[in-house]
């Protein structure tokens, strides 16, 4: 190995582990109303409250190329049916985190975790 073989290793390595780090700080950050936006066709269907965990519903999506059934449960979204070919949707699993989504791409449906951030107050001067 060259020196220079090394200088790129340690420098891939180093700018892995700072953004995993970034990632773990960013992914812990608290929100005080999250939320799952259901689109067809880039067009909002629906937007649905994850804030109660007791909460379960399921919601059918029918569309023109067939028809998918989501699961609100926990705080979070799955796809519990769907009639696509492929079924990547329900490969997913379960998301429950701001900036997760689901995507079918046959049926042209998309479902994104949201949030909106907890502001705290530090500090007040008069």
């Amino acid at each position: 190995m060259k020196k220079g073989d090394i200088f790129i290793i340690l420098f891939v390595a180093v700018l892995s582990v700072g953004l995993l780090v970034f990632y773990r700080i960013s992914a812990t950050q608290q929100y005080h109303h999250k939320y799952a936006v259901i689109m067809i066709d880039g067009k909002v269907y629906k937007k649905v409250s994850l804030d109660d965990v007791n909460h379960k519903e399921e919601i059918p999506i029918v569309t023109k190329q067939g028809k998918n059934i989501l699961l609100v449960k926990n705080g979070g979204v799955q796809v519990i049916h769907a009639e696509c070919p492929d079924k990547i949707c329900m490969k997913e699993g379960f998301i429950d985190k701001p900036g997760q989504s689901i995507v079918c791409l046959p049926f042209r449906i998309v479902v994104e975790i949201r949030g909106d951030k907890s502001v705290e107050v530090d500090e007040v001067t008069y």
